[in-house]
């Protein structure tokens, strides 16, 4: 028989992989101590009505509550992922007795399982569907439907404040936890992860780029991992969580990290948990505030554009219904397009709206023109499009009737040519010289261009950019010929996110892209590359500069605007 013995060489180069995971012994903190006031530790199970984001979901959960604990004052609360982990319930014990952290209620939460249908089926595992997915659909579970279900249930009042509520997770249950803050900083500012699933099973790999694109939140994290992590089909856990490190750091995040050499497990994360506490609530009892960019140390490249300025809620006259567009002239002032409310206004550079009064006609899309002339689509029944034209002095002048197209978007050049999107073809028109014609159909090059469906014209207008509300990772760029006609149209910009849901667009002087999308609002330079993503209050559906020096970015989000400062100026297509 062959011997089995290996050379002296091979057995060392084998040595590293044959070396046992190292121990990680529980401090004191994790363990019971004599003489500390123990919490109470209740045991539940939830079931999802129909019409949860998870029904027909059932899940373990457990409640503790600390020794001598008031339920009628607002608490300070935790939850976590995948049930009881961490020694947590004890290490509250210990570290609420010296008052290292606030009274805090504990929520441990397991996954949803959906029962089998009978003996001879399988259950469904909610796990991974609902904690690695990187949507806002489990955010939206936990703090729309448990929380207050759990609250109204056992009769507990937990803090509104998110200053006041911490989050946790180990593998996907870490992932979840990040998500749910990222989504809902307003309810999740302190975040625990251990060897969180960075990774691409449901699209967690794109967190290391999107930190450090979006404006920077009021997060503190803290990160674990180590060097005998997962590393499978859909990524490396260890190279992944310092990625995440290294991004949050760049993007000026409070953010702190333990690596070590164990592997994918809550060993490590469980040692270190009683200091990951003290860090995450440090200083509680005297600013409990967490800050974004609390050191000033970001290098978002948004803060050159936007500063740190925030979103402000503009007055309005009147309920709106669904804003549609929103389009500056020269002085700032908007033109404020609602075909819901068939109203058209302005709002001038002091904050006061007035109606525009076109006939009667319902407005579906307006710009302003050369010489502050505000030209305008507007629909008549039964069923016709008109393009008419209202000049300074308040004369409407109607300069075509009974366009054949659906009139969704228009931007109208320093020449008065009008571009058009027309929703019924999803495709650009032209109104020159009391002609319409549908141009993109000749222009197309690229076939697997996005239909149109809003457009903006380039500060130079040799380019006219497109967004499709249904196809929206891509957006078109067309050239200008010298007869106003477009050609050589590609998909030349790329936005983030696998359905951003693109809508409205503007650009600054220095040709960036501002995109109103689901994300935020994506500003891409001139390459076309998403440089930056700048949250918004609501989902935005259009985005313009306005106000004195055209350097306030305005926003339309259905029945309300808001308005932010900006360093950039913006560009009026008429001028």
């Amino acid at each position: 028989m062959r011997s089995l013995l290996l050379p002296s060489f091979l057995f060392l180069l084998f040595v590293p992989f044959l070396r046992a995971e190292p121990e990680f012994p529980l401090t004191a903190d994790s363990q019971s101590q004599p003489n500390v006031p123990k919490g109470t530790l209740l045991k539940e199970t939830y079931t999802a009505k129909d019409g949860s984001v998870f029904p027909g979901t059932q899940r373990e959960y457990h409640i503790y509550l600390p020794a001598g604990f008031d339920k009628t004052q607002p608490a300070a609360f935790m939850v976590f992922q995948d049930g009881v982990i961490y020694q947590a319930p004890v290490v509250f014990d210990n570290l609420i007795a010296k008052r290292d952290i606030p009274p805090l209620v504990g929520i441990f939460i397991k996954p949803g399982v959906v029962p089998a249908a009978n003996d001879n089926a399988l259950p469904r595992f909610n796990r991974s569907y609902e904690y690695d997915s990187i949507t806002p659909t489990y955010s939206q579970f936990l703090i729309d439907e448990f929380l207050p279900a759990i609250e109204a249930k056992h009769g507990l009042k937990l803090s509104t404040d998110p200053n006041h509520a911490a989050i946790s997770g180990n593998s996907s249950g870490g992932i979840c936890a990040f998500m749910a803050a990222w989504h809902r900083p307003d309810r999740f500012r302190r975040v625990f992860t251990g060897v969180g699933t960075y990774v691409g099973i449901h699209g967690a790999d794109q967190l290391p780029v999107l930190v450090r694109k979006f404006e920077p939140k009021p997060l503190r994290v803290f990160l674990q991992s180590g060097t005998g992590d997962n590393n499978l089909y859909c990524g490396d856990w260890w190279m992944a969580n310092q990625m995440m490190e290294r991004s949050l750091t760049w993007a000026g995040y409070d953010v702190n990290h333990a690596w070590g050499e164990g592997g994918h497990n809550a060993k490590h994360a469980s040692q270190i948990f009683p200091d990951v506490m003290r860090w995450l609530w440090r200083d509680w009892q005297t600013d409990i505030e967490v800050k974004a960019n609390p050191k000033g140390e970001s290098k978002w490249r948004g803060y050159e554009v936007v500063g740190d300025g925030e979103w402000g809620k503009v007055s309005v006259k009147g309920r709106l219904h669904d804003v549609r567009q929103i389009n500056p002239n020269t002085k700032g002032e908007l033109v404020i397009v609602d075909p819901d409310a068939q109203r058209l206004m302005k709002l001038d550079v002091n904050g006061i709206m007035s109606d525009i009064k076109i006939g009667e006609r319902r407005p579906d899309s307006a710009d302003w023109g050369p010489n502050g002339d505000l030209f305008f689509a507007a629909f008549t029944w039964p069923e016709e499009t008109h393009f008419g034209v209202l000049d300074r002095e308040g004369s409407v002048r109607i300069v075509a009737k009974s366009v054949d197209a659906a009139v969704g978007d228009l931007v109208v050049t320093h020449q008065g040519t009008i571009y058009f999107v027309d929703e019924r073809r999803r495709a650009i028109g032209q109104f020159k010289d009391n002609v319409v014609k549908i141009l993109t159909d000749d222009a197309v090059t690229d076939r697997k261009q996005p239909f149109c469906y809003r457009i903006a014209l380039s500060p130079d207008q040799t380019s006219v950019f497109s967004t499709d509300v249904f196809f929206s990772p891509s957006m078109a760029s067309f050239q200008v010929q010298e007869d106003s006609k477009l050609s050589v149209g590609q998909t030349y910009f790329k936005l983030e996110g696998a359905s951003p849901s693109a809508n409205g667009l503007c650009v600054d002087t220095n040709g960036w892209l501002y995109v109103t999308t689901s994300l935020g609002i994506q500003v891409c330079d001139q390459a076309g590359r998403v440089n930056f993503i700048i949250p918004t209050p609501k989902q935005a559906f259009d985005v313009c500069f306005g106000g004195k020096d055209l350097s306030e970015l305005f926003i339309a989000c259905r029945d309300t605007i808001y308005k932010r400062p900006t360093k950039a100026k913006g560009v009026v297509s008429g001028q």
